[in-house]
C-alpha cells in the first residue's frame, strides 16, 4: 500500500474519531482522545518518512543510482589529492 493511501485512511480514521468526539458515540473521551494521538502521531511519522525518504535516490529505486557512483568514481582516478 502506497504511502499517500495509508496516509488517506488515516486522514479519514481522524476525522472519524474527531465526530465520534463531537457526537459522544461510544466510550469515554479519554480513550478516544488517546485514540487519537495514536492516529496523530502515526499520520506525522508517514509524513516526515515522506519528507526524508524523497530526496534519497536510493532508497527511491532510482535504477541508475549506482552507475552514477561508478561514474563518479573513475571521474576521479586521476585526480592527485
Amino acid at each position: 500500500m502506497a504511502s499517500k493511501e495509508v496516509i488517506q485512511k488515516i486522514e479519514a480514521a481522524i476525522n472519524r474519531v474527531c465526530d465520534d468526539i463531537k457526537q459522544k458515540k461510544g466510550s469515554s473521551g479519554a480513550e478516544k482522545l488517546d485514540a487519537l494521538s495514536k492516529l496523530i502521531n502515526s499520520y506525522s511519522r508517514l509524513l516526515e518518512r515522506d519528507k526524508l525518504s524523497a530526496s534519497d535516490a536510493n532508497e527511491d529505486g532510482d535504477p541508475h543510482y549506482h552507475e552514477r557512483l561508478m561514474q563518479q568514481k573513475e571521474s576521479r582516478r586521476g585526480v592527485i589529492r
